[in-house]
């Protein structure tokens, strides 16, 4: 009975805090519980706190290369975070688990504000949002840098959008391309390029790329000879033809060279990584090594000296 009274209490100290600070802004009112949970957690709160805040630095470094649908599913494994604390409540106190479930909540507020902040210039381009797969890792700004050109200069030259932004992935950018510009670009007409992919009259010079060639076949696009060697590199089944259009297993082709870009640039990460390793090793031996000359020397001076 103390103890319900207590908790009693506490309740009604919470609710008159509460009405108290009714004008107070959502900001202020998280920030002071936040402050509570800090001051009042129990050990068993702390580990529990401690746990899914490392878990949130995970989340933070694995989210470099991350798409649309992968932030979405780092605000559901946050959220599982959340319902896993609210399930647990059972086996703590009642202030504890209410403790525990304003961290959980702080969690999962947090992931969502930095992905949008981070992520959002990207994810609201939308060119960017039109399906295609980036296979470089590039954007369309950093490709025209490379090129030595202006942005705006850069997308002149290959008929882009100007209103297209740098950071268009280099993927969207190049499926965007109008059929005629990428006809001159292989120094062909358009109706040279649309004999060559067997398209029809539905392709015109304003068709983007993108669309052109998502309706050519893979005999035509790919060529009969090494449609077989293409099925395999890219495991495709028995039912991929000739007769097969591009744009049915484009974006399984796209994210296996994205896949492989990716495990590429990863190797070379490593390679970096024990590279220097090998040279912080060589460059500490040969420190010893001159410190031991050093040694080697002063000793026989100081014998020289005593004979």
């Amino acid at each position: 009975m103390s103890d319900e009274k207590n908790f009693n209490e506490e309740n009604e100290e919470i609710e008159e805090t509460v009405a108290e600070n009714t004008e107070e802004t959502a900001a202020e009112e998280i920030a002071e519980a936040v402050e509570s949970a800090e001051t009042t957690e129990t050990a068993e709160t702390d580990e529990s706190a401690d746990e899914e805040t490392a878990d949130t630095a995970e989340t933070d470094a694995d989210a470099e290369d991350v798409s649309e649908t992968e932030i979405n599913e780092a605000v559901a494994a946050a959220k599982s975070v959340f319902e896993s604390v609210q399930n647990d409540s059972d086996n703590k106190s009642k202030k504890g688990a209410i403790i525990a479930i304003i961290v959980a909540a702080v969690v999962v507020i947090a992931l969502i504000v930095v992905g949008v902040v981070k992520f959002a210039p990207s994810l609201f381009n939308k060119y960017n949002r039109q399906g295609y797969i980036d296979v470089s890792g590039r954007t369309v700004g950093e490709v025209a840098e490379e090129s030595g050109m202006e942005l705006d200069e850069f997308l002149e030259m290959f008929g882009l959008p100007a209103d297209m932004p740098a950071n268009t992935t280099e993927s969207a950018a190049y499926n965007n391309i109008p059929f005629v510009n990428m006809a001159q670009t292989y120094g062909m007409t358009t109706d040279d390029l649309k004999e060559i992919l067997e398209l029809g009259d539905e392709v015109t010079d304003e068709t983007t790329w993108g669309e052109a060639v998502d309706q050519a076949t893979l005999g035509a696009y790919v060529g009969e000879d090494y449609l077989d060697s293409f099925k395999e590199y890219y495991g495709l089944g028995d039912d991929v033809t000739v007769d097969t259009l591009w744009g049915e297993i484009r974006q399984t082709v796209e994210e296996k060279q994205r896949e492989e870009r990716i495990e590429s640039e990863k190797e070379a990460e490593q390679a970096a990584l024990e590279e220097e390793e090998e040279e912080a090793v060589e460059t500490e031996t040969e420190e010893t090594d001159t410190t031991d000359d050093t040694t080697d020397d002063t000793t026989d001076e100081t014998e020289t000296s005593a004979e």
